[in-house]
């Protein structure tokens, strides 16, 4: 972990992970679209003889609409990104990746919706942060050459985390390199020297 600085210059900047971004707003406009068009045609496709398809029309209806909604209330939540406010002291990033203070707090509202709402901590009680490259491994099944084998999966995240006087903080970014801009903004703007990324 890597120790903030009280000292800071008057400076702002602005970081957006824009694979998440564009992801999102893709997602949910093709979503958006498609559970739309089933809602306002239902009727005229639920008359069709293909029991499947019917089926597929109401799953739709019941679950690409809201889906739609609750990604493109995402969106509007990313899509300003991560912002360091010197002069203000201010940190403000998108929900989600507050980390839970107890077992109650699994429970709060606020904690639970936190993905679609902007945040904000004091920058200058954040006290420490560390970036790094979380490997997680998990057995499936793997076909190859038309043949299934059990096999394993790595899957790899982009992760930002800090901690405070606020709590705990950890963000996952598509980007490693949007991770690592805000890592050294943050090094950076606080004077804590030449960052140290963690591959």
């Amino acid at each position: 972990m890597t120790q903030i600085s009280r000292d800071a210059p008057a400076q702002s900047c602005t970081v957006v992970d824009s694979p998440t971004v564009a992801r999102q707003l893709i997602f949910g406009i093709f979503f958006f679209v498609t559970g739309g068009y089933c809602w306002l045609n239902f009727k005229t496709l639920l008359n069709k003889p293909d029991i499947i398809f019917c089926l597929l029309v109401s799953l739709a209806m019941i679950i690409l609409f809201p889906l739609s909604i609750s990604i493109l209330l995402k969106f509007r939540v990313n899509r300003k990104g991560y912002i360091i406010d010197t002069r203000n002291d201010i940190f403000e990033f998108p929900g989600g990746g507050i980390e839970a203070e107890n077992w109650l707090s699994y429970f709060s509202p606020t904690y639970i919706f936190q993905g679609y709402m902007r945040h904000q901590v004091q920058l200058s009680t954040i006290r420490e942060i560390e970036s790094y490259v979380d490997t997680s491994t998990r057995s499936t099944y793997i076909v190859e050459d038309g043949r299934t084998r059990r096999g394993n999966v790595t899957t790899k995240k982009n992760k930002l985390d800090m901690s405070g006087d606020f709590g705990a903080l950890s963000f996952v970014f598509s980007s490693k390199g949007k991770r690592d801009q805000l890592y050294s903004a943050i090094v950076s703007l606080n004077k804590m020297g030449d960052p140290m990324l963690r591959r």
